[in-house]
Parts: structure tokens; sequence; C-alpha cells
């Protein structure tokens, strides 16, 4: 059995991801790809996580847990999302890292799911957006405590996956920007249920719809009717165009309000993330989708 687990980046999926999925649930089931509901296996995962993290796990804890999530389905895939795999997001930045330490909930999720196949799933962001997470998503506290006192200068996502592989050579990394997400949506969610472009799946485009004006997605999806045969490449520049003509700048742009910063940490911080990415892309234990 395969398990796909998309953990991440924190506040940048919002379950979007698992309700393009949802949406296919029956198409996908019939080819043994199971996609859980989030309330079959969420809220449960922790202590049962615990459990095999502490070394209490068994054989029937393992079978129990598999019977709620999967049921009497068939599975050869089973498709997991949840941004606290690796703990909670308040806990995600510290010692100049993103998630420091070591990552016991993938050993745990390995100890869970023994004897399958496990794919990681993750979709990076700019350090300095992830940071206005953090300060949104946590007002009034403080930044430095949120951030662990670390210098985000230093954050490098790079370092992240290196240290998920050193620790785990072994299990597959997919990675992707999520400033990207738009233009490549639709393969990340293929490459997540395991399926080739000519399986047919269902609100793929969802997402543009909330970027784009109503008119302008009834005309983008308009157009992608009238032409059945276009490559990937070809609908990644289509969607580029009609997000130039009709998304909302706000909903493609976030702003960054980090106290004592101007404009020029955010753009130092941007290019030092856009080198990361570059570097990244090079990395032979990542796969990387890009447009």
């Amino acid at each position: 059995m395969q398990v796909a687990l998309h953990f991440g980046a924190p506040y940048t999926d919002e379950n979007r991801l698992q309700l393009c999925l949802g949406s296919n649930r029956e198409a996908l089931a019939e080819i043994g790809t199971i996609i859980p509901r989030p309330s079959s296996y969420r809220k449960t995962m922790r202590p049962v996580l615990t459990r095999f993290k502490d070394g209490t796990g068994d054989d029937a804890l393992r079978a129990e847990y598999l019977r709620e999530v999967i049921g009497d389905q068939q599975a050869d895939r089973v498709v997991l999302s949840n941004d606290t795999f690796l703990g909670i997001p308040r806990a995600s930045v510290g010692n100049d890292q993103f998630f420091p330490g070591p990552f016991n909930r993938i050993d745990a999720l390995q100890r869970l799911f023994d004897g399958a196949e496990i794919e990681l799933f993750y979709g990076l962001c700019n350090p300095a957006t992830f940071i206005q997470g953090l300060l949104v998503n946590h007002p009034g506290e403080d930044i430095e405590t949120l951030i662990g006192h670390s210098d985000p200068m230093q954050l490098r996502w790079s370092e992240f996956l290196g240290r998920i592989h050193a620790e785990f050579p072994h299990l597959q990394i997919t990675a992707w920007c999520n400033e990207d997400t738009p233009l490549i949506w639709d393969e990340v969610i293929r490459e997540i249920a395991g399926v080739d472009p000519m399986f047919q799946l269902e609100g793929t485009h969802d997402f543009l719809k909330e970027l784009m004006s109503a008119e302008g997605f009834e005309r983008f999806t308009e157009f992608l009717a009238q032409r059945p045969g276009m490559s990937e490449i070809q609908k990644r520049r289509v969607i580029a165009a009609f997000l130039e003509k009709f998304a909302a700048e706000e909903m493609l742009e976030e702003e960054v309000d980090y106290p004592g910063w101007t404009d020029m940490h955010v753009d130092t911080l941007t290019e030092l993330y856009d080198e990361d990415v570059f570097a990244i892309q090079s990395l032979p234990y990542v796969k990387f989708i890009s447009p």
C-alpha cells in the first residue's frame, strides 16, 4: 500500500487539496485510491502516533486505526492531508530552522503505516509570508517568541528538506512553491492522488475561482472547454494570461507587516527564498513541481 502524506506548509493550503480530492472520492476509490474524510483521522491520529512513538503501538492498534480511516475499502493508495503532521504551527520555527529538532512524528507515521510506501508532499512558501501567517494566526503574541528568537534571514527550506532526507533517506519527497500553485494545481493534485493526466478529475480549477472575477473564471472555463486538446504547458500559459487580466492584485500578493521591517527586508528575504528554491530544484532526493 502507498500512503501519500500532504503535510504543509501551514497557512498555505487551507484545506483546498482535501476539498478537491474529496469531490473525487468515489471515482478515485474505484481505482484503489482512498481519500478518507478528515474527521476519520485528524483528531484521532495524535494519540495513536504517541503510542507508536513511545513504543506501545502494536498490530492491533494499527489494524483498528486503519479500519477507522479506510473502512472495508480495498486500498492501494491512501491520501492524508494535515499541516500539523510535524507538530503545531506555533512551534514550526526555532534555532533558525523550520521545524527544528528530530522528526519524531515522521518516525511514528512510519511505524503506524508499517510496510507501506510513504510519500511526503510539501508546499513551500516565502519565509516572509510564513511568518506573516504566524502573526495573523496568533494575534497579540510576541513575534520573537513565536519564531524562537530566530533570524528570519537564516531560514532555508532546503535545510529543512535535507534534514528529513538525512533521517529518512528512503522516503519520497515532492515539493513545490505555494506561490506557483494557481499554475500547477492540477499537477499537484494528480501527483498526490497518484493518477496520470488522462484520469478525469473534477474541480481542479476551483482554486482559480477564488482568484479571478466571476466573469474571468467563466470565460476561462469556456476557453478550456473549446480547446480540449491543450497540453499542460499550454494550459499554464492560459491560466497565467487569465490571472494577469482577471485576478484581483490583493489575491495574488500578500502584504507582509513584520514589526520593524521595511520593504527592503521583505525584498531581501524574498531573494534568499528564490535562491533557496533554485537550490532545492537540483536536490536529487526531491521531486520538484514547477510551472
